[in-house]
């Protein structure tokens, strides 16, 4: 029997008054797969990643997660039990601390009692996570300082391990290179296959850097007007021509 997938939709259509936005998108994601979903703007990848997440209403369709049907689950509850979510403004709070950030994901992942500061077996491996994550990012010379002083790539770096800390199954990640320089790219693209490689996350990633993108994903989604228009491996999407017509139009 093969593996259930740990992420599937049917049907799935989102629409806002008289406009539909998807119309019966259909996919299903293996555990550990790094899926890129791309396309012109206003094809209906955000509002994807938002149905998914319980963000925008579906108004068709079913969404599984690991075989359980989320279709009418809330938002908050998809997000304690199944989807860490990141969106094209990064979400850190920028006037905390590098420590303070990432203890707030521990605290609530590892459910900490609310005594955990006086003690010091919980204090210690507090730190010990803490100072693993920053380790891992190149960040910990920053761990007491305010992440408003970080860098556009140095606070998607922060925001990516809040969401491995969390551990959830699957990830949402929307425009991970908005207000990176170039120089720290390829530092992102490594964090985010090794949430998959060494974490075991599935990642959903909408991405408007289409060679960042094909760089790090097993597969590629491309929507045109609000359905799957291509569906493949991203060195076959990449010499596709229909590519180059979904973004510049067809070559007379």
């Amino acid at each position: 029997m093969p593996n259930m997938p740990i992420l599937k939709t049917e049907n799935l259509t989102v629409q806002f008054g008289n406009q539909i936005i998807l119309k019966n998108i259909s996919f299903a994601l293996n555990k550990g797969e790094i899926v890129g979903v791309i396309g012109p703007n206003g094809c209906g990848k955000t509002t994807l990643l938002n149905a998914i997440s319980g963000f925008n209403k579906h108004s068709s369709g079913e969404i599984f997660v690991d075989g359980e049907d989320i279709s009418d689950m809330k938002a908050y509850v998809r997000a304690q039990k199944y989807i860490g979510r990141s969106f094209q403004t990064v979400g850190v709070f920028k006037d905390m601390t590098l420590e303070e950030n990432l203890m707030m994901a521990i605290e609530r992942e590892h459910k900490y009692p609310w005594y955990w500061m006086f003690s010091g077996h919980y204090k210690k491996s507090m730190d010990q996570i803490i100072n693993h994550a920053l380790n891992e990012l190149d960040l910990h010379h920053h761990k007491k300082s305010l992440a408003g002083i970080l860098s556009g790539g140095q606070l998607r770096l922060l925001e990516l391990a809040r969401l491995k800390l969390m551990k959830k199954p699957i990830l949402l990640i929307d425009e991970p290179t908005a207000g990176v320089a170039p120089i720290l790219r390829q530092n992102l693209g490594k964090s985010i296959s090794e949430l998959a490689s060494h974490h075991g996350h599935t990642v959903v990633i909408v991405e408007h850097d289409l060679k960042f993108l094909f760089d790090i994903v097993d597969r590629v989604i491309v929507i045109v007007d609000g359905e799957i228009y291509m569906d493949g491996k991203p060195e076959d999407i990449k010499k596709d021509s229909r590519l180059q017509d979904v973004y510049f139009g067809r070559q007379s």
